[in-house]
């Protein structure tokens, strides 16, 4: 599975929590103030298969972030504060419907008091998560937006950095595994640090490719990602002497 498909799924998966858990502690709110039986069995129900929903599809997007993480649980910025909320959220989430599953149902006043109290909870900590990704999404297409196309490593700026490190993301899910972790190449494909090319050029090769030799990357990375995968390689780029 690419790169692509991750970030595909991430995106998409992320909406569930985000909608379906907040309405969970609305619906059960609304069972445990409504009077007839019927009416509160419904809502019940409701916020039950909201809240499985809900966690079903955190589930799905704490798999694929640590994919595209490469595994890091938390980061740094505006990412760790990201991670921060997901983590309690998600495992909170998970607790709160295994144990409903488990009560079937059979709770006391003060059992649904605590549980209304936690998914309230869960509710704020994943507005904060979703809060905290805008924010993450917002500041990495003002760093492509922003950053200039360096000659060498020397001209990068700690403006830089984040973009930096986000197009060696990229690399690392989509180039490694030919040219190697650090660029340097391998039986495979060449060294990457010595390239002198355009940015023109190498956005071009990216996306078509060179027959025979390399895949074509037009359908799995926007021209924003091929920037930052064009700012890595300056980075990483050998001085000539």
């Amino acid at each position: 599975m690419d790169a692509l498909f991750w970030q595909r799924l991430h995106g998409g998966s992320t909406h569930w929590p985000i909608v379906l858990l907040p309405l969970s502690a609305v619906f059960d709110f609304v069972a445990w103030r409504a009077r007839e039986e019927v009416l509160r069995r419904g809502f019940h129900s409701a916020g039950f298969a909201a809240a499985a929903a809900g966690t079903l599809g955190a589930s799905a997007a704490v798999a694929a972030g640590l994919v595209m993480s490469q595994g890091q649980m938390l980061g740094s910025g505006a990412e760790k504060l990201h991670h921060l909320c997901v983590w309690p959220a998600f495992g909170l989430s998970l607790g709160l419907v295994a144990w409903r599953l488990v009560r079937r149902g059979h709770w006391s006043e003060g059992g649904l008091r605590v549980y209304l109290a936690a998914m309230s909870v869960v509710s704020v900590l994943i507005m904060g998560a979703a809060y905290w990704g805008g924010e993450l999404l917002l500041q990495g297409k003002a760093a492509v937006a922003s950053a200039p196309a360096p000659a060498s490593a020397s001209s990068i700026t700690l403006s830089d950095a984040e973009a930096v490190a986000r197009g060696h993301d990229l690399f690392l899910m989509n180039c490694a595994h030919c040219h190697g972790d650090d660029a340097h190449g391998t039986e495979e494909a060449p060294d990457l640090t010595t390239l002198r090319k355009s940015d023109t050029r190498i956005a071009s090769v990216v996306k078509n490719g060179i027959k025979g030799e390399m895949p074509r990357f037009d359908q799995k990375l926007s021209d924003e990602s091929v920037k930052l995968l064009t700012l890595f390689l300056h980075s990483v780029r050998k001085e000539t002497r």
